[in-house]
């Protein structure tokens, strides 16, 4: 069981429900005075008309009796478990003017004292048996006088059901609105974020993107396959596995949430799952059945345990699935749909996996759409909470109905006291833009001192390179790499600036549209002019001039003297290395802080990310240009 600090926002009723539509705190007043006879029991009754999750139970009793001792009460849940408030409790003591609550410092069992103000006390027995009970329905409290001799007056008592927070228990909050994923490449194994706050990222594999395009709420996780490669799956999951991400999910009780959107795909299809292998012989999973037309299944501990709804194609659709022990349930766009009885369970031995199954072996296991908004809750979601999760999200709100912001993906973002390399579409080659016009809007504090930009310099008699800052209305160069720095947190965008003119007509461009890159090339080469101490090699610092997704550095060319290389190519004709290096930000330019990739591996350039290429000698005196094509 999972308990957390409450908010207290405490709703006030009298067998009336106000017009808040939500509160942490349900309370319930019951002023309807009575006289107690000696040897009489009666009942009184709270009406509890929120459909939500107990998590903590207090209750106010005003009652004025002589010799308490007399007095038994005990108070009754709509689902009929009982708790034994206080049985012949007080001896010869007046009045029980207490607020019961479990965590109070004395037991109501061990007061013998008058009551004349309103004194805190334990029940005789605890009220966590009603923890994790629907508060829905009609409590009852039970008053009885069990001896003569000595009579009393109920004055009232009050009812205080405090709510799970609707984010107890949230283990995992995938809301997929990255500007772009890595699938892998960079040495990134961290780019789908976890809303959480409990910092468990994931990292999306192979083509697995978001797409702003047909997104639920900003951005969404997009999962379409071409089942060309079974070994090459679109997922996003765990590399790593460690004990925190494979308990997301694990223990009884759990819920899931995901906004699903299915093509026309009649396979096996895994949206959301956690199992040991490829049998789905144990754990749960949201999957589609091959054949099933349609549908939606929930499995728990093993496929064919399941509850099933429909689920219409090219639709979004709200999927919410719980299990507590002993039953699924399913719920679609707020509504329960669909029940099965399930007592057995094992749980998956491997972490979440969105979009396939564990180990994307098997081709008929990807989901074929877009996934939106996963959470996943270490217990047993309302169905007065799955509505109001779909009621937010349908309304482009976070699940708890705060406001969801969608993160503008024209820029980056610094953190104080750092640095980051950083590149800047600056348009084309006939437009000044400058400092100012990139930042100037946007970086707090005072250019120079809080935050300034460095450009790269290179020598015209020899390799020799070095750093000039900026002033603030000095020009920037199209596809130049710069050194942001800056003392304070601030995020940068290029409001306002025109689309890249993706103009270049080399037919070596590997996609729709390329643009040209003027690079700096050696001065002085070493195997003709001899070794003047500069260094062999020019390292040009570049900038990705992209503005929504990445692109595979084997996609790029070298084009020297108009002849197009591949990254190898270049390197294996000694023109420049196949590598090219980022600044990964762990130091101020010790080795560890940069990483390198080549054509070779899975290595892309980012967008609004500074880059540093490496030419060699036989450059000197030639035109070497860098082609990059258009992300798409």
């Amino acid at each position: 069981m999972q308990r957390g600090k409450k908010v207290k926002q405490i709703l006030y009723l009298f067998f009336i429900v106000s017009s808040l539509a939500w509160s942490t705190t349900v309370t319930v007043d019951n002023n309807e005075s009575e006289h107690i006879a000696d040897n009489t029991c009666f009942n009184k009754t709270f009406v509890v008309t929120e459909d939500i999750t107990v998590s903590r139970i207090r209750l106010d009793v005003n009652i004025t009796h002589t010799w308490r001792a007399d007095l038994d009460l005990a108070l009754t849940s709509p689902a009929g478990m009982s708790v034994d408030v206080t049985s012949d409790n007080g001896g010869r003591a007046d009045n029980l003017y207490v607020y019961f609550r479990d965590d109070a410092a004395e037991s109501i069992t061990d007061d013998d004292q008058d009551h004349t103000t309103m004194v805190e006390r334990r029940p005789e027995e605890s009220f966590d048996t009603f923890y994790d009970e629907n508060a829905s329905g009609t409590w009852t409290l039970q008053i009885c006088d069990d001896a003569g001799g000595d009579t009393g007056t109920f004055h009232n008592a009050a009812l205080h059901i405090d709510a799970f927070p609707l984010g107890e228990g949230l283990q995992v909050d995938f809301r997929m609105d990255e500007c772009y994923w890595l699938g892998g490449a960079n040495g990134v194994d961290d780019d789908v974020k976890d809303s959480s706050g409990n910092g468990l990222d994931a990292q999306s594999r192979n083509k697995a993107n978001n797409t702003q395009a047909n997104a639920k709420i900003c951005r969404a996780g997009d999962f379409v396959n071409t089942y060309s490669d079974p070994n090459k799956s679109d997922a996003v999951f765990y590399p790593n596995e460690t004990t925190p991400e494979t308990n997301v999910g694990k223990n009884v009780p759990f819920s899931v949430s995901a906004w699903l959107y299915r093509h026309d795909n009649d396979k096996w299809m895994a949206a959301v799952i956690k199992v040991s292998d490829e049998s789905w012989a144990d754990g749960w999973g949201l999957e589609h059945a091959n054949g099933a037309g349609n549908t939606i299944n929930f499995f728990v501990d093993g496929y064919q345990n399941y509850a099933q709804a429909s689920l219409a194609t090219d639709t979004w659709t709200h999927i919410v699935a719980t299990y507590d022990g002993s039953t699924i349930r399913l719920y679609k766009n707020g509504t329960l749909v669909a029940t099965k009885s399930q007592t057995s369970y094992t749980p998956g031995s491997h972490a979440v996996v969105i979009g396939d199954d564990v180990s994307g072996n098997s081709i008929d296991d990807r989901w074929q759409g877009i996934v939106d908004e996963v959470k996943i809750f270490g217990r047993v979601l309302s169905e007065a909470e799955v509505k109001k999760i779909y009621d937010d999200e349908s309304a482009g709100k976070n699940y708890d109905g705060s406001d969801r912001v969608c993160k503008p993906c024209n820029g980056s973002s610094i953190s104080a006291n750092s640095w980051d390399l950083i590149g800047i579409p600056v348009d084309d080659r006939t437009q000044t833009v400058t400092v100012d016009d990139v930042f100037g809007d946007d970086m707090n504090g005072t250019y120079g001192s809080d935050w300034v930009v460095y450009k790269r310099t290179y020598s015209t008699t020899d390799n020799s390179s070095g750093y000039q800052q900026l002033a603030i209305d000095d020009a920037l160069e199209f596809g130049a790499g710069y050194w942001l720095g800056s003392k304070l947190d601030n995020e940068w965008y290029v409001d306002g600036l025109l689309n890249v003119d993706y103009n270049s007509t080399d037919s070596a461009c590997t996609a729709a549209q390329c643009v040209e890159i003027d690079l700096t090339p050696v001065t002085h080469n070493f195997e003709e002019d001899g070794n003047d101490g500069t260094g062999p090699y020019r390292y040009n610092m570049s900038g990705f001039i992209g503005l929504t997704k990445p692109v595979n550095w084997a996609d790029c060319r070298f084009v020297i003297d108009g002849t197009a290389y591949t990254p190898t190519d270049a390197n294996n004709s000694g023109y420049a290395s196949k590598q090219i290096w980022f600044y990964n930000g762990t130091g101020t330019g010790a080795s560890d802080s940069y990483i390198t990739c080549d054509d070779t591996m899975d290595c892309k350039l980012v967008p609004f990310k500074g880059f540093w290429v490496e030419l060699h000698g036989p450059t000197k005196g030639k035109s070497v240009k860098l082609l990059i094509p258009k992300e798409e």
